[in-house]
């Protein structure tokens, strides 16, 4: 039983032995095999324990270990690495949602954690008490290959677990990455000190960050069948064509943009630059947050999103969740408030995070508005061309719909906006959708990027920076934009940033993947996107709406 339990859960071991023994790469392979000798020893001596009360206090957590690796792995087809749990607890009020798109890997789970704890913790066939009071002696032993993991970690600069068992190696990785929560500390933020002198400037300004929204999805080309609504708005928007974002997880965008990061010292500067807040408030803006990914309830119960502190909340005025409405019509909550905030008295800045097309895709739009099908709820199983047919849905709703009804609705003449998404989708079948550490696919940062003004001359600056931009805009444009049109000199903003959505970038168009704040090092994963291509799937080419199903009214 412990040996198909191992064999089940440890599916990468040979071939990370196959890969370092064809690259010769001997010296790594020794210690890899020993630590897998000594982890197999100690699973041993946990499962031949003599009370039933150890073992099972080895077996429960070292089952939960590798049910969580299996899980991943699935979801993924990646190995779990300490940034990975890093993500994933810095993203856990997303829990449901996750649940949900995942679910049927569930039960599959719960089966393996029940082998395993079965298997370790069944009375062992051992008699004799010499030998038993030599096992119970090693009551400890599997503590070792945690450290020992948790070392090589440490040493390779939160890398290097890969193909080392899972009955020990997510615990050894969860350790670590606890380590790093409580004890990096919290730099301290520089205040403001440059001072925004511009008379004319935008009286509000919008940082509208969508969720899950990948550029290709969004067509501007007149009368579309995928987004008519926003391409009958084509004109009002400066577009900047497919864009990349800063990562390609959620809370890594939101915190380069909401702490200000340069694209100079990625690291340093998310640490310890001022945050959009600060910048807006020392320029005389009312501060709002947006939220609507999540509930009051679900930020007390699991943590705030994004990586917002104490400490940041204090710099905004107003903070609204989506207390009182279903998921699939939180965008639209969402412009009621905006249409509050911008009729009142006071220059406001707004940030807002979309509810979007998260995933499961299905969640994101009514059942009415199933236009594309057959949805990955309709036909009850979960293929690229179901998965597809669902994000169609949810995009045409939550990004085309949206934009209609926000015009419709609220007055935004006195109003400079910047409209992207946090990061793209990879719609593959066995792959995460995206916060891929290593190797993600490019599609995972291929975002909208588009600015809309009232105000000729802003729009015209903003259409010469799309034409020099074009295959080359990126997020971190975004931030020295917006400290510009709140009044601060470009001298100023020049001395910290590259350039902004106005001017031409001289960087090539990558995102981030994993950690950005230099928890294990300094050394950042930058991954290149050639914004130039065709990354469409032909299957999203081919879907037509049902016209017999679609809805001709808006929301």
């Amino acid at each position: 039983m412990i040996a198909i339990f191992v064999a089940i859960t440890n599916f990468d071991f040979w071939d990370r032995v196959g890969n370092l023994f064809a690259n010769g790469r001997f010296t790594t392979l020794a210690p890899f095999l020993a630590i897998w000798g000594l982890a197999m020893v100690a699973l041993l001596s946990a499962s031949f324990q003599p009370r039933l009360v150890t073992r099972l206090l080895w077996a429960v957590p070292l089952a939960l270990s590798s049910g969580a690796a299996w899980v991943y792995f699935q979801a993924s087809h990646a190995d779990l690495s300490v940034f990975d749990i890093l993500s994933l607890w810095a993203s856990r009020n997303s829990v449901g949602e996750a649940a949900g798109f995942y679910d049927r890997l569930i039960w599959p789970a719960l089966a393996i954690m029940a082998l395993g704890v079965t298997s370790l913790s069944i009375p062992p066939g051992v008699t004799g008490a010499w030998l038993s009071r030599w096992i119970g002696r090693m009551v400890w032993l599997p503590l070792l290959p945690i450290l020992i993991i948790a070392a090589v970690v440490y040493a390779k600069d939160g890398g290097g677990s890969s193909g080392l068992p899972k009955q020990f190696a997510p615990l050894a990785l969860s350790a670590m990455a606890a380590e790093r929560i409580l004890t990096q500390g919290a730099p301290e933020r520089r205040a403001v000190t440059w001072n925004a002198t511009a008379q004319v400037r935008p009286r509000n300004i919008i940082m509208m960050i969508d969720e899950s929204v990948r550029a290709d999805f969004v067509d501007l080309s007149p009368r579309n069948s995928y987004t008519p609504n926003i391409a009958a708005l084509a004109d009002r928007f400066v577009d900047f064509g497919p864009a990349v974002s800063g990562g390609d997880c959620s809370i890594y965008s939101n915190a380069i943009l909401r702490l200000t990061a340069s694209r100079r010292d990625l690291a340093n500067s998310v640490n310890t630059n001022p945050t959009i807040w600060q910048y807006a408030k020392k320029a005389g803006y009312r501060t709002v947050y947006i939220d609507a990914q999540s509930t009051a309830k679900a930020v007390v119960l699991l943590g705030s999103t994004n990586f917002m502190t104490a400490r940041e909340k204090r710099d905004i005025d107003k903070t609204y969740f989506m207390d009182d409405v279903q998921m699939d019509r939180a965008d639209f909550r969402l412009i009621d408030i905006l249409r509050g905030e911008l009729a009142g008295s006071q220059p406001v800045f707004i940030y807002a995070n979309k509810n979007g097309a998260h995933f499961p895709y299905d969640w994101s739009y009514p059942a009415s508005e199933a236009v594309y099908g057959p949805t990955v709820t309709s036909a009850g199983k979960d293929t690229v061309v179901t998965r597809l047919a669902s994000y169609r849905n949810a995009v045409r709703w939550s990004v085309d719909q949206f934009m209609k009804k926000l015009f419709e609705s609220a007055d935004l003449s006195k109003t400079a906006m910047i409209y992207t998404s946090d990061h793209g989708q990879a719609i593959k079948i066995g792959q995460a959708t995206h916060c891929t550490i290593y190797d993600p696919d490019p599609r995972v940062g291929l975002v909208p990027l588009m600015a809309y003004t009232a105000d000729p001359a802003l729009k015209a600056r903003f259409a010469a920076g799309a034409a020099a931009n074009r295959d080359k805009a990126s997020h971190f444009q975004i931030v020295p934009t917006v400290l510009e049109l709140m009044g601060y000199s470009p001298a100023d903003i020049a001395s910290e940033y590259d350039e902004s959505l106005f001017a031409a970038t001289s960087r090539p168009p990558q995102f981030t993947s994993g950690d950005i704040f230099g928890l294990f090092s300094d050394s950042m994963h930058w991954n290149s996107i050639d914004l130039s291509l065709d990354y469409l799937e032909p299957d999203a080419k081919r879907l037509l709406p049902d016209v017999a199903s679609a809805r001709a009214e808006g929301p």
